[in-house]
């Protein structure tokens, strides 16, 4: 038996939870809150700052093609000598140019991995907007558990009093309505753990006081299963960017192997008076540099270079077939959920058939209050299970959307 304590507790956490939900709260709707997840989500800012990191990679490999300028200066002048010089790169057999190409392959590799962290953030939007109402529906149906309840224990109480039941009646009735508090209390935490999460996706502090839009229809999808498949091979961020990464890879290999040519450099020198310069002046003339023996670590970089070529095949390929065997997973789920809706939707047809019937028998006096709210009852938590059934059918087409590398979603 639930002491009265704990009944009164579990009663004012259930009502000071929905006189919450009175108070003025403003609206958030769907697009809403994704673009508060892109505009403050913590994981765009590390994307953006990994295409930062990789475009400076780009401006470093360049940066062969420009003079560099040095000094050396010895004071006193006397029996040493000092200068500046000005060193220009002339020729390096393509070294440099596969290695702008490489980097400016990571680059693209890098945003199509921001743009693959972009959808996935969308998508968990999605779901963690989607499950709040759902978990906000079972709370409400929790509640009209709860009072149905209630008025099974008043009426039991009354056929003790008139000796129609006996006492372990009235006890099974109570510990009905005790576990009916305890699931209603399940469900409001559910349901707040459910708004943290969203708060969480969107980048946001405090206190949650957003009323969601609610969508109470889907719209079926009409999917062709072997075109969405080629498309997804053709437009998924990730699949892109490994793409990417095999380009950079493949340049690197040829910039590498380049390390066995000479670099053919220009120099222009001013020197100042000292040993090898009896007088100031400026020098010129061309040079050529060219190790002979660094100790095979030239070897060892193409190896490793036709290693990460390899491992970047065997990523594209294994991404290939995990794209493939997701969709026809998600296309399934989202057929299933579908069918789920047409079977719940009677089963709320009748509910509510059933609830309509109670209401008028009730305002006929026909019936007692008991009988009304075990019909409001099972109408909340079968509408509550026809909502999460559509919700469901929503997160499910986000997924498959998302799979295919296509949300529908353009930023703002």
């Amino acid at each position: 038996m639930i002491a009265p304590s704990t009944k009164l507790l579990c009663l004012c956490i259930i009502l000071s939870f929905f006189a919450s939900q009175a108070e003025g709260n403003s609206i958030l709707t769907l697009d809403q809150a994704i673009q508060t997840a892109l505009d403050n989500n913590p994981g765009i800012e590390a994307s953006d700052a990994d295409i930062d990191i990789e475009r400076a990679g780009v401006k470093r490999a360049k940066s062969a093609y420009y003079p560099e300028i040095s000094s050396r200066l010895v004071v006193p002048f006397i029996g040493r000598e000092s200068e500046f010089f000005l060193d220009q790169l002339l020729y390096d057999f393509g070294r440099t140019s596969n290695r702008v190409k490489s980097s400016k392959a990571r680059l693209r590799s890098s945003k199509y991995n921001s743009d693959a962290t972009r959808e996935d953030l969308i998508l968990d939007t999605q779901i963690a907007y989607y499950t709040v109402l759902a978990k906000t529906h079972f709370a409400q149906a929790t509640e009209k558990k709860v009072t149905e309840n209630e008025k099974r224990l008043e009426r039991s109480k009354g056929f003790l009093g008139a000796g129609r039941i006996s006492p372990i009646d009235v006890t099974k009735t109570e510990v009905d309505l005790g576990n009916s508090k305890l699931e209603a209390i399940s469900a409001l935490n559910e349901l707040e753990i459910a708004k943290v999460n969203l708060m969480t996706v969107m980048g946001l502090e405090g206190e949650f006081n957003y009323d969601l839009e609610d969508t109470l229809t889907y719209t079926k999808e009409i999917i062709d299963l072997e075109s969405v498949i080629d498309q997804a091979l053709q437009t998924r961020p990730e699949l892109k960017s490994l793409k990417a990464k095999e380009e950079a890879m493949r340049a690197n290999i040829k910039a590498t192997k380049k390390e066995f040519y000479p670099i053919i450099f220009g120099r222009t020198a001013y020197r100042f008076e000292g040993k090898g310069a009896q007088t100031p002046g400026f020098i010129a003339g061309v040079g050529l540099r060219f190790p002979i023996f660094v100790g095979f670590s030239r070897f060892a970089d193409i190896e490793s270079a036709i290693g990460n070529l390899k491992r970047v095949k065997a990523e594209i390929a294994q991404q290939k077939a995990a794209i493939i065997s997701e969709i026809k997973k998600l296309y399934l789920d989202l057929e299933f959920s579908e069918e789920n809706i047409k079977v719940i939707e009677n089963t709320k047809r009748s509910a509510l058939d059933s609830l309509e019937l109670a209401n008028e028998r009730y305002r006929l006096k026909r019936a007692a209050d008991v009988e009304l709210a075990q019909a409001q009852a099972l109408y909340a938590a079968t509408n509550a299970t026809y909502m999460q059934s559509i919700y469901n059918y929503n997160i499910a087409a986000a997924r498959l959307k998302r799979a295919i590398g296509d949300n529908g979603y353009t930023q703002k």
